[in-house]
């Protein structure tokens, strides 16, 4: 079998986990066809640490490449990555985290069986075991809800993800949300693998981080993008509605965190949004005094009885 995929990984001040996940690619079943590492500015020894790996791991058929990129920001360092891919597929490795033996040949087997789809979705898994598997009969509400698609749970025809415009630069948080937003929109071809391709190692220094307030206003520039990613479907105004309801979500976060001068005047704009009904309004303020007390699950409750379609 051979492949016709590149695998992009970012790396920030991370020379020995990277490696980690360099040998993941090392013990791929199916080799991919390009390897790219794209510095992101390091000030430890992670330039370094990669091209000594490279230099003694020579990978039959695979042409590797190590770049450096200065500005800012993992999706920038991705996009400077993707810049270099000449295959059909690219599929993203965060520098923390491992690929399973059987991604690359797996991905290979989805685009020729399914006649070459624009996204092949597939699981991951956390290192203690936790399976992130989303299922819905609406992938673009799962992802609006429950971020379905996150960087390592997709592989994109190179051409449509060039089309719908990569990673976007802007953003520092939610970056992978509002990238899954904007490449189910176009109702793209594709096929879902069920079976658990990667493993995430969470890091307590992360882009995520510990709080949420540390890092606002990047989540809202990402729920601004994800807004803008939709307006032009037939169904924007629903769309924009669950959207909101994670302006709503995030809010109630920062009441969590003890940062009620962050909650309030985001949690008026979300009661405020102009598409609001008077009976949403209730049940907005209800899930936030839900999910402000720690509790999950919010989105169930809000779709169950806002009802939208």
């Amino acid at each position: 079998m051979k492949s016709t995929i590149a695998i992009v990984i970012p790396v920030y001040n991370r020379e020995k986990l990277v490696l980690r996940s360099l040998e993941s690619i090392a013990r791929q079943s199916v080799m991919p066809k390009q390897l790219i590492v794209v510095d992101n500015n390091s000030t430890d020894n992670s330039y370094q640490s990669v091209k000594d790996w490279i230099s003694v791991h020579p990978l039959a058929g695979v042409e590797m490449k190590l770049i450096a990129q200065p500005t800012p920001g993992a999706a920038n360092a991705r996009n400077a990555g993707f810049e270099q891919v000449a295959t059909d597929y690219v599929y993203f490795l965060d520098s923390d985290d491992c690929a399973k033996p059987e991604l690359v040949e797996e991905i290979t087997k989805a685009a020729e069986n399914y006649g070459n789809p624009e996204l092949i979705l597939m699981d991951t898994a956390y290192a203690d075991g936790r399976v992130k598997k989303y299922f819905h009969k609406d992938l673009l509400k799962a992802q609006l809800y429950q971020a379905r698609i996150c960087t390592l749970t997709f592989a994109a025809q190179t051409d449509f993800f060039r089309k719908v415009g990569q990673w976007n630069g802007n953003l520092r948080c939610w970056d992978d949300w509002e990238l899954g937003v904007r490449l189910l929109a176009q109702n793209p071809k594709m096929v879902v693998v069920d079976k658990v391709l990667s493993v995430i190692y969470p890091q307590a220094e992360s882009i995520t981080g510990e709080n949420h307030y540390s890092k606002a206003g990047e989540w809202e520039r990402a729920i601004d993008a994800a807004e803008e990613a939709v307006k032009n479907r037939k169904e924007a105004n629903a769309l924009r509605r669950m959207i909101n309801y994670r302006r709503l979500n995030l809010a109630a976060l920062y009441k969590q965190e003890g940062r009620s001068d962050l909650a309030i005047p985001l949690r008026k704009k979300a009661l405020e949004y102009p598409l609001v009904t008077k009976r949403e309004r209730i049940v907005l303020n209800l899930i936030y005094q839900f999910t402000s007390r720690g509790f999950r699950g919010g989105y169930i409750l809000y779709d169950y009885l806002v009802n939208l379609k």
